[in-house]
């Protein structure tokens, strides 16, 4: 019913975009091996991001309320942002959606996304292209 036509999709939050790795690796190594390389990378850092030991945040008073943002000084992303820095940002915005949906497992979860929005999509919205997909031509008595 979700397709990537809809405006709604079911993305998988805190999964790392294996696009970004590709193209970075593409540019970055020309010649074969670059697919090897790019696969290579991207499992060492979903392995990292799975890890429950790891905790490369700080937590900060904003505003008086407590929030826990990407600790600049952790000595992974640090080489990460040093060695690859085009898919730095990639997998800090998979480790915040991480933290922020699933910090006790960091494991991806799904959630139904407003793609037009990039947000979350609300209770309604999900109802509303339900309704919109169910909706069935009457048939024409003869």
């Amino acid at each position: 019913m979700l397709n990537n036509r809809s405006t709604l999709l079911v993305k998988r939050m805190g999964e790392i975009n294996r696009k970004a790795f590709d193209d970075m690796c593409s540019e970055k190594y020309s010649n074969g091996d670059w697919q090897e390389i790019s696969a290579e990378l991207c499992s060492l850092w979903e392995r990292y991001l799975g890890d429950s030991n790891w905790h490369p945040f700080k937590r900060v008073k904003n505003g008086g309320i407590w929030q826990e943002i990407i600790d600049d000084d952790d000595e992974k992303l640090k080489e990460l942002k040093n060695d690859h820095a085009e898919v730095y940002e990639v997998v800090t915005n998979a480790l915040l959606e991480l933290n922020e949906y699933n910090p006790s497992s960091r494991y991806p979860v799904p959630e139904v996304w407003n793609k037009k929005e990039r947000r979350r999509a609300t209770l309604k919205e999900i109802i509303q292209y339900l309704f919109s997909k169910s909706k069935r031509p009457k048939r024409k008595r003869s």
